[in-house]
């Protein structure tokens, strides 16, 4: 996959965890991705394996799709993502 094809994963996974309200540290938790690695993701919006996908969807309770190839913030709304 291109680097571009996770283009909206960070700010959706951001957006998720805001809602839930939870922290970056609980989702490593639930998914048992390093914290060093789920900063990096992030930060890079690429290098997602497919197995990281999965766990962090189901972790958060959305698809694959959903949390990596569809924009979920609205335009104009960005600032919630970039906390």
């Amino acid at each position: 996959m291109a680097e571009t094809d996770f283009q909206y994963a960070s700010d959706n996974i951001k957006l998720v965890l805001h809602f839930k309200k939870w922290t970056q540290n609980m989702l490593c938790k639930k998914t048992g991705i390093s914290k060093v690695t789920l900063s990096r993701r992030l930060k890079s919006n690429s290098g997602w394996s497919m197995t990281e996908s999965v766990e962090i969807s189901r972790a958060l309770g959305k698809s694959v799709h959903e949390l990596f190839f569809t924009r979920m913030i609205p335009n104009g709304n960005e600032t919630i993502a970039e906390k």
